[in-house]
């Protein structure tokens, strides 16, 4: 697969379709690392948009790892940024996908006395 050196030769577009791919393999590392090419060169809604989406993939790595201190913390902070974004951008449907994460990391969220790492295949999906 690509790395940092890769990613920061691609245009926007394509790295972002590279993230959206890495998203759908659930490469939590990998969708941070083109994650944060992308957060670095936007402004505005786009960052926060860009930010929220990794700090959610580093959070899902962190729950996989059982590090639920540093998933709850990441993932409270993607969630506020999150509901400051519109409903949907970059063709994401960020309301849906919000609802499905915070289902997802509701245990975590809670701190649920019984908390396991999660199943990769219960990661929410983009779109």
């Amino acid at each position: 697969m690509g790395d940092h050196a890769e990613f920061m030769s691609l245009p926007d577009s394509l790295l972002w379709r590279r993230a959206l791919k890495l998203y759908e393999q659930r490469d939590w590392f990998m969708v941070h690392e083109a994650l944060e090419v992308l957060w670095k060169r936007s402004t505005g809604r786009d960052a926060e948009f860009y930010q929220a989406l990794l700090q959610a993939a580093v959070s899902l790595y962190h729950f996989g790892n059982g590090n639920f201190a540093g998933a709850r913390q990441l993932a409270k902070s993607a969630i506020s940024r999150f509901a400051d974004l519109p409903a949907t951008m970059h063709g994401v449907d960020l309301k849906g996908y919000l609802h499905k994460y915070e289902a997802v990391l509701s245990p975590v969220l809670n701190n649920a006395p019984d908390l396991k790492p999660l199943d990769p295949s219960s990661s929410p999906v983009l779109g």
